[in-house]
């Protein structure tokens, strides 16, 4: 009887495997890779074989944890697409770098590689003169343009620390989770909406063509 029940846990761990290979979003991916572990380890205890079951545990520990930071990130997310615009929540998937007064932070028509936010100082967009200070994400904008180019010059007016998040980082984090995607794109759209006069002024009008 107990070689027929071990058999048939077998059968399910691997199903679970299966599932998580072929699953389309990370949650889901890491449900099914916990629920195969679980099952490979009850398989591997009732046969006796304890490497194969240690392994599991370890598995199914680094399968937990990711699972655990990816739905803090859907949580943060969520908060963050309700707020006034605060990226504090990209924060562990950036890393830093300063500035001195005066340097180009990014330049009009160079490719957008990375987008910039502002942690500390002040910077100026030098096509329209205005000033943003801590808390403001820019160059994002660039990473979605038909081109991928910058569409802004922006220029430090004090010594700047930054925290960048690579354009690889970004698309690393969508097909993580589609949903990082979602939420991304609704931040750039709301930006838009609210800044429409950096477009203007960055984009030549009809009559000056």
């Amino acid at each position: 009887m107990e070689p027929n029940v071990a058999a048939l846990i077998g059968v399910a761990a691997a199903a679970a495997s299966l599932y998580s290979a072929h699953a389309k979003t990370m949650v889901p991916l890491r449900v099914a890779a916990i629920v195969g572990n679980i099952l490979a380890m009850a398989y591997s205890f009732m046969l006796g074989t304890y490497p194969i079951f240690m392994l599991n545990v370890a598995l199914l520990a680094l399968h937990g944890w990711r699972l655990r930071a990816m739905l803090k990130l859907i949580r943060d997310i969520d908060v963050a697409a309700g707020s006034d615009m605060n990226v504090d929540w990209l924060l562990p998937y950036t890393r830093p770098k300063h500035f001195k007064a005066d340097d180009i932070m990014m330049e009009r028509g160079e490719y957008a590689t990375a987008a910039f936010y502002i942690v500390a100082g002040e910077v100026e967009i030098v096509e329209i003169k205005e000033t943003f200070g801590k808390g403001t994400l820019l160059g994002e904008i660039g990473l979605f343009t038909p081109d991928g180019r910058r569409i802004m010059t922006v220029r430090c007016k004090t010594d700047v620390q930054t925290a960048i998040i690579d354009y690889d980082q970004f698309k690393e984090l969508y097909f993580q989770n589609p949903q990082f995607g979602f939420r991304l794109l609704h931040l750039v759209v709301e930006r838009l909406q609210r800044s429409g006069g950096l477009l203007r002024a960055a984009v030549p009008s009809a009559r000056s063509l």
